[in-house]
């Protein structure tokens, strides 16, 4: 072979094309806005004699948002969570992808660890003093309801689409 075919051959041999359909950024403007969110309505109607469920809500959240996802993955595909692993990010903390994973599957994830646990969240309602169910409906909303927003914005691609979750932004793609 022809060193004119071998790089005519690179050129076009790929194993894998994605195109990129939609990125949303990280920007400061989104972290700044998303951390003020919280602050303004964690202090409206604050009680400093109960600082103790504002300090413990948001890892107990995460505990649980991780027991859920694996519990999700255990009785739905029966499989272990190949590509997904533990990482700390500004919108995106817990259980993710670690790679492309499809649009269909974080979003039907996400989904279900938003209703589970504001159901079981509510379902405590009488066994847990009303700080408590306050602060913890607070931030498991405020974890989820950006993710949500943005598989929202990614639902035209659905099918074919894949997410990829970095710590500078949310992507999609299409194979």
């Amino acid at each position: 072979m022809s060193i004119k075919q071998e790089s005519n051959l690179s050129k076009q041999s790929t194993i894998y094309s994605y195109t990129l359909m939609r990125r949303f950024y990280h920007s400061i403007y989104k972290i700044v806005l998303y951390y003020a969110s919280l602050i303004l309505i964690v202090l409206y109607k604050f009680d400093p004699s109960h600082w103790l469920p504002l300090l413990v809500s948001y890892p107990l959240l995460l505990i649980f948002h991780t027991l859920l996802i694996r519990a999700y993955f255990h009785f739905t595909i029966g499989m272990a969570m190949r590509g997904w692993s533990y990482r700390f990010g500004i919108f995106w903390s817990g259980f993710l992808p670690e790679g492309n994973a499809s649009v269909r599957l974080v979003t039907k994830v996400q989904f279900h660890l938003f209703c589970i646990g504001l159901a079981l969240i509510l379902i405590l309602y009488p066994w847990i003093p009303g700080t408590w169910l306050i602060h913890l409906t607070i931030f498991h909303c405020w974890m989820l309801l950006p993710r949500l927003w943005m598989l929202f914005r990614f639902q035209p691609y659905r099918k074919a689409g894949l997410v990829k979750i970095s710590s500078k932004d949310t992507s999609c793609y299409i194979q």
